[in-house]
């Protein structure tokens, strides 16, 4: 388990980025901060694992200089590692916000040392996908193909409500939290036929 704490200084952002990672299954954000000092202090009491930070935030402002990054014209948000300190800028992972959020959850993960379960160990992705089911295989090897949820419920007739949760258990399983992801697992474990 990765635990984060989200600093913005919009309290909607800050919000809205802490729902989403707390909806995945291997991050749980411990606090948020509204500013650098604050976020600061948070580290201090609540040693996370990872600081999800936007860079302009008032109290951050040397922090490009810092890290040596050439300055950009749009804000972007800084993914920080663990024990380390943001005043000195160890940023690990520069995101725009223009990014996709599985780039984010993907950063996360990755810089607090959560990566999926089939990115290093084959034995242990080979176990996992042997733990899905023949439906599940059968929705997953339609997916790896490109299909949407409807195609896929028409081509093997089930609604596309049951396709939505076989993926929902396939992502589970693998533990992953998107179809490309799934899909790109798939045709690397050979199990195309």
């Amino acid at each position: 388990m990765v635990s984060v704490i989200v600093a913005h200084e919009h309290r909607l952002v800050r919000q809205a980025l802490s729902k989403i990672l707390s909806l995945q299954s291997r991050i749980a954000v411990v606090a948020d901060a509204a500013s650098g000092a604050d976020a600061m202090k948070k580290a201090e009491e609540f040693s996370p694992d990872v600081i999800v930070v936007d860079s302009s935030l008032t109290g951050l402002e040397n922090m490009a200089e810092a890290e040596g990054c050439q300055p950009t014209t749009k804000p972007e948000v800084v993914v920080l590692p663990r024990r380390r300190s943001i005043a000195d800028g160890d940023a690990i992972s520069h995101l725009n916000y223009d990014d996709d959020i599985t780039a984010l959850i993907e950063a996360v993960l990755d810089v607090g040392g959560q990566k999926d379960a089939c990115a290093d160990d084959d034995s242990k992705c080979r176990k996992a996908l042997d733990s899905l089911t023949r439906r599940e295989k059968q929705v997953l090897s339609l997916l790896a193909d490109g299909l949407s949820n409807k195609q896929i419920a028409h081509l093997i007739t089930i609604t596309e409500r049951t396709v939505k949760y076989h993926i929902s258990n396939i992502l589970r399983k693998l533990d992953l939290f998107s179809r490309t992801e799934a899909a790109v697992v798939f045709l690397k474990s050979n199990l195309v036929s």
